[in-house]
């Protein structure tokens, strides 16, 4: 067969979801070409699989995107036809429901989808397809969505195919870092955040932890082949485990002379932790602080840290020398959004991050927030239509924020972004690549 796989994407990043997708796919034999729709547009991505005929498509898309994904999808099939089989968290937020109303998807994967997809392909073209876990499909006329498998084993998944994806991608610019992820998967239910969805599939099994050795050995192989400047856990939560937390710095310590920065929750942070993180090389650290007013953030957004938490945490990260960042949010979907703003600011000032974030809410199929907005009437549906990058705008009614954001960065952060890692290197920009094509389009090698 021939299958190609499209990760849905605007970003200049590397998406963790395809990406092991990909692996998986690999892994189980089959030949694959990867299309990543931030460097090929996607209707060209749709002519070129039309032209080059493939048997399946895979469609990785997220919420913001998955009107795109749908036009390039409906350009496949008027002019060819794949069986078209869509995954990511767009359709594990919708579920079945997308089939109802989108006849020209196939079948969707709720769910992770690393175990899953192997054996939809294995099992494609005969009734044992309709077996699958995690699938969603149609027959005689009805939808049907099958039970889901457990969290997939970190220990044994296929490795992470970094070769897929383009180097402008792997390496940051200018900053030199590098993301990467150890754990998968939030404890924590916060109101904005699809990650509830996941909890309410796969409950607390969902945070998991890979194994140290199997982080350090790729983590080897990225220290060689893209020479970063800085390894960055984007995990949602690297201290959910404190204990494995600790030895994964430690080893990064042991075995790198590259600095490393990661996302952390202020509740984490302790003198201890701090003491930890400056000991193993750690030089920056993003936590969010989202609203500035202490009883909105625990009646409204489910986060249940103290302001005096938040500057304690900030504290003793300036005190270590850590770089840090913090994530905040305008444009609520409350009348007081205004004072919540002026509220954040003030927070800010008073933590006095190295580098202030801030973002425009945007309200997310499946959360509690936006089953608000819907009561509320609150949603321009024309702006949901076209925005396909949460910061840019707000997409409710009445709201015009983009001004205001952009102007809050920059009374916060006079200077800019100024981080510059100590021991700096020079990132390469080269990595080992397979088969990239001119077109920016890496195409994974067949066997």
């Amino acid at each position: 067969m021939k299958i190609a796989l499209v990760y849905m994407n605007t970003e200049m990043n590397v998406g963790r979801g395809a990406g092991y997708i990909a692996g998986a796919v690999l892994d189980a034999g089959h030949t694959l070409s990867f299309f990543d729709s931030a460097f090929i547009p996607p209707m060209q991505i749709a002519r070129q699989i039309v032209r080059d005929n493939y048997d399946v498509l895979l469609v990785s898309t997220m919420t913001l995107v998955f009107p795109m994904a749908l036009n390039m999808i409906r350009y496949v099939k008027q002019h060819s036809n794949p069986v078209v089989l869509v995954g990511g968290i767009h359709p594990t937020i919708i579920g079945e429901t997308l089939l109802e109303e989108h006849g020209e998807i196939d079948y969707l994967c709720i769910g992770e989808g690393e175990t899953m997809v192997t054996e939809f392909l294995n099992h494609l073209g005969s009734n044992s397809l309709f077996e699958v876990n995690n699938l969603a499909y149609r027959k005689d006329g009805q939808v049907f969505a099958n039970r889901l498998n457990p969290p997939e084993d970190l220990t044994t998944i296929p490795p992470f195919p970094w070769q897929a994806f383009s180097d402008q991608a792997i390496v940051q610019k200018p900053t030199g870092f590098l993301y990467v992820t150890a754990t998968r998967g939030c404890p924590y239910n916060c109101t904005y955040c699809c990650n509830g969805i996941y909890l309410k599939h796969y409950g607390k099994d969902y945070i998991r932890f890979r194994p140290v050795d199997q982080v350090m050995a790729e983590l080897t192989y990225l220290k060689k082949a893209y020479r970063p400047d800085l390894f960055y856990f984007g995990d949602e939560m690297i201290l959910a485990d404190t204990n494995y937390a600790i030895s994964l710095f430690k080893a990064v310590k042991a075995r790198f002379n590259t600095a490393y920065g990661c996302m952390i929750r202020v509740e984490h942070i302790t003198p201890e932790i701090t003491r930890i993180l400056k000991a193993t090389g750690c030089q920056y650290v993003g936590m969010g602080i989202e609203c500035g007013d202490k009883k909105f953030r625990r009646e409204h957004l489910n986060r249940f840290m103290s302001n005096r938490k938040i500057i304690e945490a900030f504290n003793l990260l300036r005190a270590a020398g850590v770089f840090t960042t913090s994530y905040n949010m305008i444009g609520f979907p409350f009348e007081n959004d205004a004072d919540l703003t002026r509220k954040t600011v003030r927070l800010n000032q008073a933590v006095k991050p190295d580098y202030a974030q801030v973002t425009i809410f945007h309200p997310f199929p499946g959360t509690k927030l936006y089953d608000h907005c819907l009561e509320k009437d609150l949603i321009d549906w024309q702006r949901m239509a076209t925005r396909e990058r949460y910061y840019g705008e707000s997409v409710l009614k009445g709201f015009n924020l983009q001004h205001e954001r952009i102007n809050i960065e920059k009374f916060l952060n006079p200077q800019g972004f100024r981080f510059k890692p100590l021991n700096r290197g020079k990132a390469s920009g080269q990595g080992l690549r397979m088969n990239l094509k001119k077109t920016g389009r890496p195409s994974i090698p067949v066997n």
